[in-house]
């Protein structure tokens, strides 16, 4: 789905080529119903405007329903939010839609038709929903939808920013299931324009979101935060990272025909900020090594937190590291553990939730 002005062109597959219908309603009511000829792949441009639009889509005699809704797609999502006394984690997703509902479903903060009963919980993705498996753009739409109904019952959904993230927005699709690319080339479109930051409905979603977030004391990013990064502070880095997707040479970094004005002096500090090595997005040193403890210190102290808690680089199962002062959450098998943090003390007790059967208590080391 893409914004175009005050109209969204809305988007969708059908199994089989069959006729396509959609039904379109607003808070105040119906605003429209349309048929598409037969085929497989449908777009229908219809005005949207502001507030929430409720879509109604798909073959006509089987319609699936997507709310969208413009203030989810403006603005940031936040950087900073208060303590939260039930705080849930999952590391990369990677598009593995199925493991992912057994994992909420079995968290206990999604029913049997995957709609949101956490409560007042928070649920963070930490980085990576997308890329490598099939499903990635299913992951997104049921995030979306996780957002919209844990902020209505007094919860949260935060999505942190990973940097297969920002290789969907930026071009470089090496790691795009076949079924994904398959997705855009039934649309006729580059599957950049999938996630594209500034034009679809999904890319302009995730654009709002932070590369570092902090909850009460609790810091999270994807790769990790060095102590590089610690002059910027998280209102600098988010005000950079919100500039940076907006401009042109977002969605030209891996196009060799692109022509972007920019000196080298910026290009190299975007880069850096990007795509670098101790980018948030992609640094691995706190995992990959033992020896980073006072680093890590030196950012917990910064940030005002107690834990930071990572992604990225994979490991056989979650790990709490440096005493438990760090916390690996990108399993090998994507989406198959979450951790939950607990307040007590001067460190959260932390539980992992796996596919099947209760928690267990996670042990720092």
């Amino acid at each position: 789905m893409e914004r175009r002005g005050d109209s969204l062109a809305v988007h969708w597959l059908t199994r089989d080529s069959v006729a396509g219908a959609l039904l379109v309603a607003g808070r105040g009511g119906p605003l429209g119903s349309f048929e598409t000829p037969a085929g497989r792949a449908h777009r229908v441009v219809v005005p949207a405007g502001g507030g929430a639009v409720e879509l109604r889509y798909g073959a006509t005699d089987r319609l699936h329903t997507t709310v969208i809704e413009s203030s989810l797609e403006s603005g940031r999502a936040g950087f900073d939010a208060p303590a939260a006394d039930s705080l849930f984690v999952v590391g990369d997703v990677h598009g593995f839609y199925g493991d992912l509902a057994r994992l909420l479903r079995n968290a206990g903060l999604v029913d049997e038709d995957l709609g949101w009963r956490g409560g007042r919980a928070h649920l963070v993705f930490d980085g990576d929903l997308v890329d490598r498996g099939p499903d990635a753009t299913r992951v997104l739409w049921l995030v979306h939808r996780l957002e919209r109904e844990a902020a209505r019952d007094g919860g949260r959904v935060h999505v942190v920013l990973g940097n297969h993230e920002l290789m969907a927005m930026a071009g470089d699709h090496r790691y795009v299931d076949p079924k994904e690319l398959g997705i855009a080339a039934c649309h006729g479109v580059p599957y950049r324009r999938l996630v594209d930051p500034r034009t679809s409905v999904l890319g302009r979603w995730l654009a709002t979101k932070p590369g570092i977030l902090r909850i009460g004391d609790a810091l999270f990013a994807h790769g990790g935060v060095a102590p590089g990064w610690i002059p910027a502070g998280l209102q600098a880095f988010d005000d950079s990272l919100a500039s940076y997707l907006q401009e042109d040479l977002m969605t030209a970094w891996f196009d060799s025909t692109a022509v972007v004005a920019i000196d080298s002096a910026a290009y190299e500090r975007r880069y850096r900020f990007l795509w670098g090595d101790e980018s948030v997005f992609w640094f691995r040193g706190y995992v990959q090594s033992d020896t980073m403890g006072a680093a890590l210190d030196r950012v917990l102290a910064a940030f005002g937190a107690r834990v930071q808690v990572v992604g990225h680089t994979p490991i056989p199962a979650m790990e709490a590291r440096y005493g438990g002062r760090l916390l690996a959450t990108n399993t090998l098998a994507f989406a198959t553990e979450m951790a939950r943090l607990e307040p007590s003390g001067s460190r959260p007790v932390i539980w992992r939730h796996r596919l099947e059967g209760p928690p267990e208590r996670l042990e720092p080391r």
